[in-house]
């Protein structure tokens, strides 16, 4: 037998019925009875499994009753004494003594008429002439005029070629008249297509020298000013020969219409 197993039990049984007590239920809860019969069967078997020899004799030992104290009843509240309603005594209530209220002779009504109001509207006071006040024109000063632009080294031997670049025949046609419409910004007026077509076939692949190109022309103030600079550009990206000309006609078809 294990007493220190079965000094464990003790402790929970009385661990265990304390608390039972403390609760105040006159009946357990059905987990606090299942877990109480549970260290019961423990503490039992604890001191049942007994070897008595090498044979393994179990002696039986009878059951011991631990006795269990029962909670004590609480006292029932006792009832309160009924006290005795006063009453207070009635009032005395007088008879009532119907009396006729005295005639009284009333004067004639004599109705007033209101004439009806007319409606005067409100005299608005005169406004006061409206006195326009024109701002005093502010002097613009002119922009300074473009700087001197060197065009590129032209060749002579292909003057004839790009002289012919500037030859144009008069629009008669509708869709023609539409095509010279005057753009103010060459930098700005053309689409993405005609910026890398010129770039490729005609500036030799290079981007900013177009740039360069376009924002030259934008300060000449016209197409006569611009057009020995232009005759340089034709000179030195060779725009006179065959699979050049027809898109270098294009750009300076373009590079009209700044100077409409």
């Amino acid at each position: 037998m294990d007493l220190q197993q079965a000094r464990i039990l003790v402790r929970k049984i009385n661990s265990l019925f304390k608390s039972m007590e403390m609760d105040g239920s006159p009946q357990p809860t059905p987990i606090e009875r299942d877990l109480m019969l549970s260290y019961l069967r423990q503490l039992y078997q604890s001191f049942l499994d007994d070897v008595v020899d090498a044979g393994k004799i179990t002696v039986s030992a009878p059951l011991v009753e631990i006795p269990v104290s029962k909670p004590e009843p609480k006292p029932e509240p006792k009832p309160e004494p009924v006290k005795p309603v006063y009453e207070a005594p009635k009032a005395y209530v007088p008879p009532v003594v119907h009396v006729e209220p005295p005639v009284v002779e009333t004067a004639p009504v004599v109705e007033i008429r209101e004439e009806p109001k007319v409606y005067i509207p409100p005299v608005e006071p005169p406004k006061p002439p409206v006195v326009e006040v024109k701002p005093e024109p502010i002097p613009v000063t002119p922009p300074p005029p473009p700087p001197p632009v060197t065009p590129p080294p032209s060749t002579g031997s292909s003057n004839s070629r790009i002289e012919a670049l500037f030859s144009f025949k008069k629009a008669t046609e509708l869709s023609e008249k539409l095509s010279e419409m005057p753009i103010p910004d060459l930098t700005k007026g053309m689409s993405i297509n005609d910026r890398l077509l010129y770039m490729n076939e005609l500036f030799g692949r290079d981007m900013s020298k177009l740039d360069e190109v376009l924002r030259a022309l934008n300060n000449f103030p016209s197409l006569d000013s611009a057009k020995s600079y232009l005759m340089g550009v034709a000179a030195q990206f060779n725009w006179g020969d065959d699979d050049r000309s027809e898109i270098a006609q294009s750009f300076i078809k373009l590079v009209r219409r700044r100077f409409v």
